[in-house]
């Protein structure tokens, strides 16, 4: 089917495949959105996003971390080459996921503490969406993996769920005694 739309295809992706690049894609997104803002010194109103005040390194890095992400995905779907393995996609995608979620945490702890220092600066809505995106995006690349070490387990031993519960059913029906035969007559005796 080459002539289905890259938008057709992203759509026919599994359910965790989704949520996982959904993630992503709210993360990147809310990285442009305000992290921090509210009265500076001197009076001004600012508001500075992820790529904007003294953490914008960090911001940056998740940015590169779930952009890669998403184009784990979304290359190989539109006709591109497919630049990791199918093997080493599922860990890449982990690893990557993990660390921006460690990183954003490390900024909302900075960010918590500069604003308790300065009292009129508050966190807004930008981090907590990229909080969220990258741990949605680092449970669901971990399920990813977890499934995809149970398939590899499967194909080593041959064991498929629904061989293992037609083989399960005809051997307990095999080991199960023979119906008995009709009733012997015995005579009671009175006394």
């Amino acid at each position: 089917m080459p002539s289905r739309s890259a938008t057709s295809k992203l759509l026919s992706l599994d359910l965790e495949e989704k949520i996982l690049n959904g993630g992503s894609l709210a993360a990147v997104v809310c990285i442009f959105f305000p992290w921090v803002g509210g009265e500076w010194l001197g009076g001004t109103q600012v508001t500075f996003s992820g790529l904007g005040f003294f953490t914008s390194f960090i911001g940056l890095t998740v940015l590169l971390l779930h952009v890669l992400i998403l184009l784990i995905t979304v290359v190989p779907l539109t006709g591109g080459p497919i630049f990791i393995k199918k093997k080493s996609r599922d860990v890449v995608r982990v690893i990557c996921a993990m660390l921006a979620a460690i990183l954003t945490i490390a900024v909302w702890s900075v960010l918590t503490k500069f604003t308790f220092k300065f009292s009129r600066l508050e966190i807004h809505f930008g981090l907590y969406g990229t909080l969220i995106g990258s741990f949605v995006s680092a449970l669901y690349s971990f399920l990813m993996l977890q499934d995809s070490k149970k398939s590899v387990v499967e194909d080593i031993f041959h064991h498929h769920p629904h061989q293992s519960e037609s083989s399960h059913n005809a051997r307990h029906q095999s080991h199960r005694p023979p119906p008995p035969d009709s009733p012997e007559n015995h005579r009671i005796h009175h006394q």
